[in-house]
């Protein structure tokens, strides 16, 4: 086990009911974060969706974010993909963060093409999100949302908070609380998005 994910694993025990209230968004090196960051994250290419998220969605006046593959790409967070979607905000700053990601590590993999998974790393450095998320396994495709706009947009104050999204583009619930397991997680998808994953 590395040292980061040591690290990670100690503070979740700690905090394993908490949640955090913010990222390192005055920190020097985080305004330093540029998207070359993303040069060979091993992050998948993000889902694109097919127009604008709905009128009425909490995400539709979130401005495209730039996918953390290295492409280059920006997405519109809750356009409809023609699948639904679970959205994950986490920071390598946040500890419950580091808990439940492997549980979404697993269900990106186990769904396969039924469901998108898409983390919105949130007031997070770049560098430092991209070597957590190397720790973690991460592969899954994430955007960077260094502004906290996905937060901010869905009236949240902590992390980390889970998003399902209907196939069109609807928000259908939004998971604040205890870190996710395997088992509430995939619970979850069944009860809102009607995908069963084991």
């Amino acid at each position: 086990m590395s040292g980061r994910l040591r690290l990670f694993a100690a503070a979740a025990l700690l905090t394993l009911v908490a949640a955090c209230g913010g990222g390192d968004v005055d920190d020097p090196a985080v305004a330093s974060s540029t998207p070359a960051s993303f040069r060979n994250s091993g992050f998948a290419a993000c889902p694109t969706g097919a127009g604008e998220p709905p009128a009425d969605s909490p995400l539709a006046g979130v401005t495209a974010l730039p996918c953390m593959d290295g492409s280059g790409t920006s997405v519109r967070v809750g356009a409809p993909t023609g699948r639904p979607l679970v959205l994950n905000l986490w920071g390598s700053w946040c500890p419950p963060c580091g808990a439940e990601m492997p549980s979404f590590v697993r269900l990106a993999r186990a769904a396969g093409s039924r469901l998108a998974v898409l983390g919105v790393n949130t007031a997070d450095d770049a560098r430092r999100a991209v070597a957590a998320a190397g720790d973690l396994d991460v592969t899954f495709a994430n955007v960077y949302d260094r502004d906290q706009r996905v937060r901010k947009a869905l009236g949240v104050n902590a992390l980390p908070v889970t998003v399902f999204v209907a196939a069109d583009g609807e928000v259908v619930h939004v998971y604040r609380g205890a870190p996710l397991t395997d088992a509430t997680l995939t619970a979850l998808v069944s009860r809102y998005l009607g995908v069963k994953v084991e």
